[in-house]
């Protein structure tokens, strides 16, 4: 029964392993693989008539090969309906075909143009509909081109419009005359992309039109000058199709001068002067530039209606004259502070006639506020060194006087932190621990910038609060109340990522929170028009590169920062505003920070001998 079974498995499975040679791999039987049922190769893959005169007739065809087993039925024969109707099936073409095994088949195609018209390179594809299962739709790309006997030519082969007034228009043109002896057909006439869009085609122009043999056309062009925006001279192209098959496309460079005529740009946009003491003058200036193509003729040089009679213009200077393209003039204006009656805050406008017809006036607000509490004294910087050296520094001169050493009644482990100074040149000097240890909070000193005398205030803080550490500080001016602000910034001790906001209170000296800074562990420093800064060297700041900050006074909240990769350090740093600029000390350097440029630090000292940990000055220096 064993043996039996045994024989019937032996049978079987020799017929599946025949079956599988016979059916699938005839290659171990010996014979070749089994063909697919119906496989259909198309010869060539493409079809390109070359160039064919209008009239004339192409033909070209395409082999259908069946390379399977059995017979391929094509259904269908025929042009994608996006073919140009140039193309078409040859007269004996069939709509359907059946190609049997191992043979083929012809299909004919032909190209027959009957009009020149751009483009003159016409396509089309030619499709089968098969039973071949791995390629049901055969497409045969279809290509050809129309000769003709157009030649064109474009004269000039450049416009240049000239100088253009402004609000005017220039009309320039192109001629296009057909040399040839057939037909030529322009077409797609237009301004070229990336044209400057004062470039236009004329009113009316048509996009395209047919020239006989020996005739011309004008293609009228404008340029209406409307940009007074440099750069002055601009640029564009005119394109165009035609049937001339050497030139099928042709461009012409367009150019154009905008004579934009007298422009006036006048800085600053106003004249703030800031604090000026009682009994004093400054003097400030606009620049007023001709960015213009034509003289600019300034006249009526003066003052609007309204204006506070402490505005002056220097009697030194012509109240009519001309600048030149490209020049500049300045005009110089005075504030004598000579008045102490309310209110402080003085304005007025300064105006002047441009020479610009467009823009033939021009005016700039004036703003000065009387400083009746500030001093002689309070006009410079004052800095502390960490021993307690206490010096003047003139930014004029870039010199330091020693004052004196300073002698404040603070505890053993104290030393200088930070300074400010207020309108009536008296310093405020923080004193610090050391060794960050809160059961020694930090103290606030009265010094006289004159004699370097010291005397202790009733200045408290909390212990565990964020300025026991130590602070920055600095005075801010409000223009609208004539007094300062003392605003201190201090952090925990253990992130330098942010410190907290606050400001003191005379003659109280309470300190009352504000707002978080975010920008980091900041020294300040306020300005005589309302602003407060901050410095943050690159220790102490989140990103660990140099910042200087505007702060709101608010909140606390950053307004504008500027960073700095060249300033490095921190051991020493302090930061003041002054005749409007930042001047850092840093690791005994000095630099200065124009605040108008605040991306350019300028050396001004490598190596001042001083070790400064606080600086100060009053909103009475100079902003400007």
């Amino acid at each position: 029964m064993r043996n039996s079974n045994a024989a019937r498995m032996t049978k079987y499975l020799g017929v599946r392993m025949l079956l599988g040679c016979t059916l699938l791999f005839w290659p171990a039987c010996g014979r070749t693989a089994l063909l697919p049922r119906c496989s259909i190769e198309v010869t060539p893959a493409t079809l390109d008539f070359g160039p064919v005169a209008v009239g004339g007739l192409a033909t070209m065809s395409i082999t259908v090969a069946d390379r399977g087993r059995d017979a391929c039925n094509i259904s269908s024969v025929g042009l994608d309906p996006s073919s140009d109707a140039s193309f078409s099936l040859g007269p004996q073409a069939s709509a359907s075909l059946v190609v049997n095994p191992g043979e083929s088949a012809t299909v004919a195609v032909t190209f027959a143009p009957t009009s020149a018209s751009v483009p003159l390179q016409r396509g089309g594809t030619l499709v089968l509909q098969t039973s071949d299962s791995l390629h049901p739709r055969v497409e045969v790309p279809l290509a050809g081109t129309i000769r003709t006997n157009c030649t064109i030519m474009v004269t000039p082969l450049a416009v240049d419009f000239g100088q253009v007034s402004i609000s005017s228009t220039a009309a320039g043109s192109v001629l296009v005359t057909n040399t040839g002896s057939g037909p030529c057909d322009i077409a797609d006439i237009a301004i070229g992309p990336g044209s400057d869009p004062q470039f236009t085609l004329g009113p009316g122009e048509a996009s395209g039109f047919t020239l006989s043999p020996g005739e011309q056309q004008s293609i009228v062009l404008a340029f209406n000058a409307t940009d007074l925006a440099a750069p002055h001279h601009r640029t564009g192209n005119l394109v165009l199709d035609s049937t001339d098959a050497k030139q099928a496309t042709v461009t012409i460079p367009l150019s154009a001068d905008i004579d934009i005529g007298c422009v006036l740009s006048i800085t600053p946009a106003s004249l703030d002067f800031g604090n000026v003491i009682l009994n004093t003058s400054a003097s400030r200036a606009v620049t007023l530039v001709n960015q213009g193509t034509e003289t600019c003729q300034v006249s009526g040089v003066g003052f609007g209606q309204s204006t506070d009679p402490g505005f002056t213009l220097d009697p030194g200077q012509s109240l009519v004259f001309t600048i030149a393209p490209g020049a500049n003039r300045s005009i110089s204006v005075n504030f004598g502070a000579f008045d102490s009656a309310p209110p402080h805050v003085r304005t007025g406008t300064l105006v002047l006639q441009t020479g610009n017809p467009r823009a033939p006036n021009a005016s700039i607000p004036l703003t000065a506020t009387v400083a009746t509490a500030c001093t002689e004294a309070s006009q410079w910087i004052y800095t502390v060194d960490s021993d307690g050296t206490f010096s003047r520094f003139d930014p004029t001169t870039l010199t330091f006087t020693d004052i004196a050493m300073l002698n404040c009644p603070s505890s053993p482990n104290q030393a200088p932190f930070s300074m400010a100074v207020d309108q009536n040149a008296v310093a405020w000097v923080v004193y610090a621990d050391q060794r960050n240890n809160r059961n020694d909070p930090a103290s606030l000193f009265k010094v006289d910038t004159g004699t370097g005398q010291c005397q202790a205030t009733s200045f408290q803080v909390d212990p565990n609060g964020p300025f026991a550490l130590g602070f920055g500080m600095g005075f801010v001016f409000n223009p609208a109340t004539n007094v300062d602000a003392l605003y201190i910034a201090g952090g925990d001790g253990v992130s330098d990522s942010y410190s907290e906001l606050a400001t003191v209170s005379f003659p109280s000296l309470a300190v009352t929170p504000i707002g978080m800074i975010t920008a980091g562990n900041a020294e300040l420093t306020g300005t005589g028009d309302g602003s407060l800064w901050g410095f943050v060297p690159d220790r102490y700041a989140p990103d660990n590169e140099s910042e200087l900050v505007r702060l709101d006074p608010a909140s606390g909240t950053t307004l504008e920062t500027y960073s700095y990769s060249t300033l490095s350090g921190g051991s020493s740093w302090a930061v003041k505003f002054w005749g409007g600029s930042f001047w850092i000390f840093l690791d005994g350097a000095l630099y200065e920070v124009p605040r108008a440029t605040p991306q350019i630090i300028l050396t001004r000292i490598a190596d001042t001998g001083h070790k400064i940990v606080g600086a100060g000055v009053s909103t009475c220096a100079p902003l400007f």
